[in-house]
């Protein structure tokens, strides 16, 4: 019903709430109407373009990208090996470092605090905007003092948000070539270069700000490429600590269809059942986005028979769906077999829904798909994950918000033997590239 439903043009809007009244109609990912069509087809070419497609001639391209943070991320966690480290921010800044490179051609270092602050501040409104949900619903509560404080507590956040961001904006904006375009936020810079030339850009963006369109478009890009993707990660770990003998089949299995010799690469997922099933079972028990995004009809419509009014709030239970015991056995129990079928390939049923559906589904899909393979499987071929000593196992009980994600939680890592160990050269330059 959730596919059949999200499929239909009158079901593409976002409700009037006090989250997108906060936004302002700014960005992509919670507006509607004809900007939206015109955003979602600008950035789906902009971010094919460059390389986010699996049928995409520059898809190398994206994967290079991805496995450079990778191998960086492994060199930073071997330094830290057979000692308790929280993943959560090596996790955080190896994976922005992906949409930094494809938004604004830079990368940060793991010990920039400008950067970690600007993390951090992400974190933070995803919280905040978490805590808000209750009064989207009920909205008569957003008068209670506690979410007129917290409204006051994302004014700040955003605030500040909006001032790294637009520093970002001011320095490409001098170093703009039309003639070279290196990223994504150059394409918005030539947009709007084009339409000024042309006497038009006050109707760009349907009027509204530019450069306010482009924060936002920033930040919902870090919103879909870094927090859900690094929460996916997090979740993973703790179940393979939770389940060694899963992550021990992991590993067996790289080591069988990769060998010691080197880094998966996208190219092996099709030989890696195992592997690419137990990501799906993360992401199917996990469910980070158990509500999904909220839809709204853009004009009055039936569905199933009822009445639905133009701007009701339609919410996808998608955690309901991946628990539903008339659709998977033992829901409960973490089972990536679930997920192979009768020849030992991997099924995906269509009710398996982790990135959404439909004309709104996620927008960064195929880019989250390439990390969390790559990041998992180069991670667990790397080191082996334990808890560490006088340490108890950490909970499964997540953190909700805008997303769920795990409780803080540290680990221990342990290497792997490579074929290179021993060797001068480190394990960044032992990579699929």
């Amino acid at each position: 019903m959730i596919r059949d439903t999200f499929r239909k043009e009158d079901f593409t809007g976002r409700p009037y709430t006090e989250f997108t009244n906060i936004l302002g109609g700014y960005g992509v990912i919670n507006i509607a109407g004809k900007l939206w069509k015109d955003q979602r087809r600008f950035l789906h070419d902009g971010l094919r373009h460059f390389g986010m497609s699996y049928l995409s001639s520059r898809k190398t391209q994206m994967e290079n990208r991805i496995m450079s943070e990778v191998e960086d991320f492994l060199y930073v966690l071997k330094a830290r090996q057979n000692e308790p480290v929280d993943l959560n921010p090596v996790f955080a800044v190896s994976i922005s470092n992906v949409i930094c490179d494809v938004l604004m051609s830079v990368r940060f270092s793991h010990d920039d605090r400008r950067f970690t602050r600007f993390m951090n501040l992400i974190d933070e409104g995803f919280r905040l905007f978490g805590s808000l949900e209750a009064a989207i619903f009920i909205p008569i509560l957003r008068y209670l003092p506690r979410y007129t404080f917290t409204r006051q507590k994302i004014a700040k956040n955003r605030e500040e948000m909006a001032r790294f961001l637009q520093e970002t904006i001011d320095d490409h904006r001098k170093t703009f070539d039309p003639s070279h375009m290196r990223d994504l936020l150059d394409t918005y810079l030539y947009e709007i270069q084009k339409a000024d030339e042309e006497g038009t850009g006050h109707h760009l963006f349907e009027g509204k700000d530019h450069d306010r369109q482009m924060q936002q478009i920033m930040g919902d890009l870090f919103s879909a490429g870094m927090e859900t993707i690094k929460s996916s990660l997090q979740w993973a770990v703790l179940f393979m600590l939770h389940h060694p003998d899963k992550m021990l089949a992991v590993q067996e299995e790289l080591d069988q269809v990769i060998g010691r010799q080197r880094l998966p690469k996208l190219e092996d997922l099709t030989y890696l059942p195992v592997t690419e099933s137990t990501i799906y079972e993360v992401l199917r028990i996990s469910s980070i986005v158990p509500m999904g995004t909220t839809h709204a009809p853009i004009r009055d419509t039936k569905l199933n028979g009822f009445h639905l009014p133009q701007h009701a709030q339609i919410v996808p239970l998608l955690h309901a769906v991946h628990m539903d015991q008339s659709l998977w056995e033992q829901p409960e129990q973490f089972n990536p077999s679930r997920f192979i079928n009768a020849e030992g390939k991997v099924h995906k049923p269509e009710y398996f829904l982790p990135f959404g559906v439909g004309r709104r589904m996620c927008l960064g899909e195929i880019l989250a798909r390439m990390e969390l393979f790559l990041f998992f499987s180069s991670l667990l071929h790397s080191f082996d994950i334990s808890v560490p000593e006088g340490e108890t196992l950490p909970s499964l009980k997540g953190i909700a918000g805008v997303t769920i994600s795990p409780k803080a939680f540290r680990v221990k890592l342990t290497a792997r033997p490579m074929a290179w160990e021993g060797e001068e050269s480190n394990i960044r330059q032992a990579g699929s590239h």
